[in-house]
């Protein structure tokens, strides 16, 4: 079963005995299954942050590691700065709220495509703490050659990013093309 379906469901679980029975109330069932989407939105890009937090400890492990060579400290604050920035993106996401004076209104369909791409999210954090952690092994056992795994981190979080963009275009109200 695919990541956000074990979310909708478990959101489902969750649901009150009152809002279950208003579901079957036509005006409030649409308002109340829209913002449950945005409920499970905010939850996975939630778990998205928390993973991503955990990357970030491994940077910072592998940074003090590095303190004697000066260009692969270089390398690792910039990916460090990428995974912090791309973490301040996360948190700070809308949650596919729109106000009432806003032009670009935010769909159901489109509400269930943002959930299909955190998902995505969450696959690609879990791919970089794995990277994150395997690296910060080979550096406990004394590998000091980590010039290539450091740059398989910089391409992965540079394809987070990308993924991400692509994330806030459909958010923005554009089609991904």
């Amino acid at each position: 079963m695919s990541l956000d379906k074990t979310v909708e469901n478990q959101m489902n679980k969750n649901r009150s005995l009152v809002e279950r029975i208003g579901l079957y109330i036509p005006i409030y069932r649409g308002y109340k299954e829209k913002n449950l989407r945005r409920d499970e939105d905010r939850a996975v890009r939630t778990e998205v942050a928390r993973v991503l937090e955990r990357a970030k400890l491994d940077l910072v492990t592998i940074q003090r590691a590095v303190v004697n060579d000066l260009d692969l400290m270089r390398d690792t604050e910039r990916i460090r700065s990428k995974a912090d920035r791309y973490y301040i993106d996360v948190k700070k996401a809308v949650n596919g709220y729109s106000s009432f004076h806003t032009a670009i209104k935010i769909l159901e369909s489109e509400l269930d495509a943002l959930i299909e791409w955190d998902a995505k999210l969450i696959d690609d954090a879990v791919a970089l703490k794995t990277e994150t952690e395997e690296l910060v092994k080979r550096i406990d056992a004394g590998e000091t050659k980590i010039k290539a795994p450091l740059r398989e981190l910089e391409i992965t979080i540079d394809k987070l990013i990308e993924d991400y963009n692509g994330r806030e275009t459909v958010m923005r109200g554009f089609k991904e093309e």
